[in-house]
């Protein structure tokens, strides 16, 4: 380098030396170590939402990515003291944090026929090789900035507070792209818009400390321009509509004669109907067994989606009431708008909220219970499954009362559904199961105590004022319900320790494993 710039100096044994900066300068790389900050953290937040259709959204998914973004981000302050010793220019720097943008946007480009590319990996393999992709260099080359900064400032002889200073802002800058990412950005714009709003701030940055130079503004309008006609990414012919929310990506898909919805991971439906059917012929036609088991007025359901439960249920008790629980404000709107969910029945009362939160604030009895908690995928929040939270059900529930629990376990030792029926077996004094398609499962506990016998001959007799696809299904279901009878050594689930999502996994490569076998 033949000149050095304005804010560097050039020694005899050929280094550079930062040179006394202006304020305005100083200012200009302090507020680059703040948004560049910002713009990390808000990347590793969208790969969570970016992720959950391809490898969902466990804590496996999570830890991976995490771990690789930490290998990231280290080698980028390992990598930005070397540099900055060497070139301390803060036209490198700048020139760092474009390449950073441009890289970005080559991502935009292909970051779906990567993750296509990766998800059948696993949740382990498949975040990791797609964090090290599309997130690894960009983070690292943003993590370069607040040792370059550093190295930029010490000029004055006040390393500490330098340094104090830097990391503080770079810091500030990090809270800001969580909670901006978390509140606004993904849920109001998507994961897609919100990673081209990122590439765009990370060219601007980068550009705008270079203005200095020529042509750098044409660079800024060129780059900048192409943000513009990146490609949306057509979805399949069968979605009919998607969208995201605070909590999940959501598409809605029609399909050979069926409507489903989808929640995050594509590889599994939360709600599935036939078009022009009451019955779907899937596991959820099984909760219409509930009123033909025990005589039920009212009914409460812990993760409603979009309302296939509380449809079959009705189809058997028309005019039982309803009080239904769903986190997601968006998938209430889409029960409504494509599921036909009944917005102004008076019998019906949906409640946005967490299940667990809600039912302590909730002292209303109910004869039956639906629990059907997956956040999208296979996977169950954790304390939704515990001791804890099945003793809150069951003091929710009168005496006479049934609760009806989804539990998908495809593996061939069904541990996941061992322990689900333990750790209920511990709360009530009668759980009985019956087997769907699928590696759906369904688990029946009962308030009191009762032979599975009597339940074979409500299934037989009480089925018969019901729809005929209702006694059909209670017809078979009469051969096939059984005692639950946990095994010794079952891991019963407590608020201290459920290792559900470990079982989830091992399951689900069980399942891969079979599938790859075939």
């Amino acid at each position: 380098m033949a000149v050095a710039s304005s804010s560097s100096v050039k020694h005899e044994n050929g280094q550079f030396e930062a040179a006394p900066a202006s304020n305005a300068r100083a200012f200009l790389w302090i507020a680059t170590a703040t948004l560049t900050g910002a713009i990390v953290m808000a990347m590793e937040l969208t790969a969570f939402r970016l992720y959950a259709p391809y490898f969902g959204n466990s804590i496996y998914v999570w830890g991976t990515m995490i771990s690789v973004v930490m290998v990231a981000l280290a080698g980028g302050y390992g990598l930005g003291g070397w540099i900055a010793d060497r070139w301390p220019d803060d036209a490198v720097l700048f020139w760092i944090v474009l390449g950073s943008g441009i890289y970005q946007l080559l991502i935009v480009f292909v970051e779906r026929a990567v993750l296509l590319k990766l998800w059948q990996m696993g949740d382990s393999t498949g975040p990791t090789l797609a964090t090290v992709i599309i997130f690894g260099p960009p983070m690292t080359a943003l993590a370069i900035t607040s040792p370059f900064v550093i190295r930029l400032l010490v000029r004055e002889g006040h390393v500490g507070i330098t340094v104090g200073r830097v990391f503080a802002l770079s810091t500030a800058g990090s809270i800001a792209g969580v909670l901006g990412t978390s509140f606004y950005l993904v849920p109001a714009l998507g994961s897609r818009m919100t990673l081209q709003i990122l590439c765009g701030a990370s060219i601007v940055i980068g550009v705008g400390g270079l203005m200095t130079r020529r042509r750098s503004a044409v660079l800024l309008l060129t780059f900048a321009g192409l943000l513009f006609v990146v490609p949306a990414p057509k979805a399949p012919a069968t979605v009919i509509w998607s969208g995201e929310s605070v909590y999940n990506r959501i598409q809605v898909v029609e399909s050979h004669g069926f409507r489903i919805l989808v929640l995050n991971d594509s590889r599994f439906f939360q709600t599935i109907e036939k078009v022009g059917s009451a019955s779907s012929g899937f596991y959820l036609d099984g909760f219409a067994l509930g009123p033909v088991i025990v005589p039920a007025k009212n009914l409460l359901v812990l993760g409603m989606g979009a309302g296939r439960s509380i449809k079959v249920t009705r189809a058997v008790a028309p005019e039982i009431d309803v009080n239904a629980v769903e986190i997601d404000p968006e998938v209430v709107r889409v029960a409504g708008e494509f599921f036909g969910l009944p917005k102004n029945d008076p019998r019906l009362h949906v409640h946005v909220a967490d299940a667990r939160p809600w039912l302590a604030a909730h002292e209303a009895k109910s004869d039956l219970v639906h629990v059907d908690l997956f956040q999208g995928g296979p996977y169950v929040p954790f304390y939704l499954t515990t001791v804890e939270f099945f003793r809150l059900v069951r003091a929710r529930m009168t005496d006479g009362g049934m609760l009806i629990v989804n539990v998908y376990d495809a593996g061939r030792k069904h541990e996941l559904l061992e322990s689900m029926g333990a750790t209920l077996k511990v709360v009530f004094p009668s759980v009985e199961k019956l087997a769907v398609e699928g590696g759906s499962h369904i688990l029946f506990a009962f308030a009191e105590k009762r032979d599975v016998v009597e339940t074979a001959a409500r299934l037989k007799e009480g089925g018969s004022f019901a729809p005929e696809w209702v006694r059909d299904l209670a017809q078979k279901a009469a051969g096939e319900i059984a005692e639950f009878v946990p095994p010794e050594g079952a891991v019963v689930f407590t608020d201290d320790r459920a290792p559900i999502e470990e079982m989830t996994r091992r399951m689900l490569v069980e399942k891969r494993g079979n599938e790859a076998a075939k």
